[in-house]
């Protein structure tokens, strides 16, 4: 890897052994039929021992999210809930999931801007608490088994809660924008809980856990780029024009493979530096979210310069649909990118 950061042994070992782990899950799931849920359960027992450190994981991340980013973006949330229980748990991440459970995050609301804007209300009743609120829920965390809701009590505080599947409602939105119909999930809460489903209160500024969470969006989106890339680099070699040419000797197209590829090593260099920068106890949420913005950035444009290439051969699919899908979703997941820019325009003025 060339850039300004080197990856170390250790990490190296790290790529070696999620590559491995995914082509026995691969051949896994097919010979044996598991479901989307099922295959993503498979990865659970093992992720954790994949690494050591957040440099470790964003590798990881990233390679499982060049072959199946719905995957990669499940198991961030599984990484950034334990960096929440960590932080403002009452209880482990153990003693809150069952073994083989996931859970998704619920933080995001629509008019969300950050973490000071939540209006999920928790009240506090005799036996528990009463949460109601609306939270934007992505397509991975459809695969849920729990989620993590963020609510705000009658004293302002942010609480965390765990809240069972079957008490989810999860409606379709459907909007038209510029004569396109786009379909957003929202999640509609209104429960009683229990005392014990209260797991976290929010103490603090919440930058550690932000950082983090943008680092490991950033990497899987560094994934998404990267898997978006290599199709339209093996595309651009495999057809040929009218005259029998490689797509590839066109200028054209060598400049746009070439862009792909400096933004996406740009996004690398930033995440790993973000991530070395979490494992060494100095965590930097202008970093971060420097690094979500490229490489989230980098995906969008990737994937659609992508198909750009596959359309025009006639080689467009759902895969690749999806693919460009995922990759809008990573400018979402982890506060929009307007919301990173907003933020590092502070950082800016603070340093100027």
């Amino acid at each position: 890897m060339s850039g300004q950061f080197e990856l170390g042994e250790k990490h190296l070992e790290c790529i070696k052994k999620t590559q491995n782990l995914i082509l026995e899950i691969e051949e896994t799931s097919i010979k044996e039929g598991k479901n989307t849920k099922e295959k993503i359960k498979q990865y659970l027992p093992e992720f954790d021992e994949l690494h050591c450190d957040y440099l470790g994981m964003a590798v990881s991340l990233e390679e499982i999210a060049k072959q199946d980013s719905l995957t990669a973006y499940v198991l961030t949330d599984q990484a950034v809930f334990r960096e929440l229980m960590d932080a403002y748990g009452q209880k482990k991440a153990d003693q809150v999931l069952e073994k083989g459970e996931t859970i998704g995050l619920l933080c995001l609301e629509p008019g969300f801007s950050g973490i000071q804007d939540i209006q999920a209300k928790a009240l506090k009743t005799q036996n528990g608490w009463q949460l109601s609120g609306t939270k934007f829920i992505g397509n991975e965390q459809l695969y849920s088994d729990k989620y993590l809701v963020f609510a705000r009590d009658e004293k302002g505080k942010i609480r965390l809660f765990t809240v069972s599947e079957e008490k989810i409602k999860v409606n379709e939105i459907s909007k038209t924008i510029s004569n396109s119909k786009i379909i957003l999930n929202q999640a509609k809460i209104s429960t009683e809980l229990n005392e014990e489903c209260c797991v976290g209160l929010v103490n603090d500024n919440f930058e550690r856990a932000l950082t983090v969470a943008r680092t490991l969006v950033a990497a899987v989106a560094a994934g998404i780029a990267q898997s978006a890339l290599l199709a339209g680099i093996k595309t651009a070699k495999e057809t040929k024009n009218l005259r029998g040419e490689s797509l590839s000797a066109s200028q054209s197209l060598q400049f746009t493979l070439a862009d792909m590829f400096s933004e996406i090593e740009a996004a690398r260099m930033l995440i790993y530096y973000s991530a070395d920068s979490i494992d060494k106890n100095m965590p930097n949420i202008k970093t971060a979210s420097m690094a979500k913005v490229k490489a989230s950035e980098a995906a969008a444009a990737s994937t659609a310069e992508t198909l750009h290439i596959l359309g025009n051969i006639g080689f467009v699919s759902n895969t690749d649909l999806t693919l460009v899908q995922r990759a809008a979703h990573s400018r979402i997941k982890g506060g929009t990118n307007r919301l990173q820019k907003a933020q590092i325009y502070r950082y800016m003025l603070a340093k100027k």
